[in-house]
């Protein structure tokens, strides 16, 4: 439908039309860094995108909960977690929260 900004349409590739924001970037993820570092490129460019995700997540958890206590339970609680996970996942996941400035949880 048209509420999307343009009808559906089918062979359209390479993309094109009114609602085509350019190629996606490509980012290389350096294993080398430190674990709390290597998101860091791709949470400069990425911050505010991966800010309305996890806002639009946070929006549609308090529809169905709306006491928040769900979110407070993510932001709070189950960011102590992230310290029973393997390395390295758990210092990449604090430093993608570091760079974006969005909770761990």
């Amino acid at each position: 439908p048209l509420q999307y900004g343009e009808e559906c349409r089918s062979k359209t590739y390479p993309p094109s039309g009114p609602t085509f924001k350019g190629n996606v970037p490509t980012y290389v993820i350096n294993l080398d860094l430190p674990p709390s570092k290597r998101w860091d490129n791709l949470m400069h460019d990425k911050k505010t995108e991966l800010k309305t995700v996890v806002q639009n997540i946070k929006d549609i958890a308090n529809t169905f909960f709306p006491s928040g206590k769900v979110v407070d339970i993510v932001d709070n609680k189950i960011a102590r977690l992230t310290a029973t996970l393997p390395y390295p996942f758990n210092e990449e996941l604090q430093g993608i929260a570091n760079s974006s400035g969005i909770p761990l949880g």
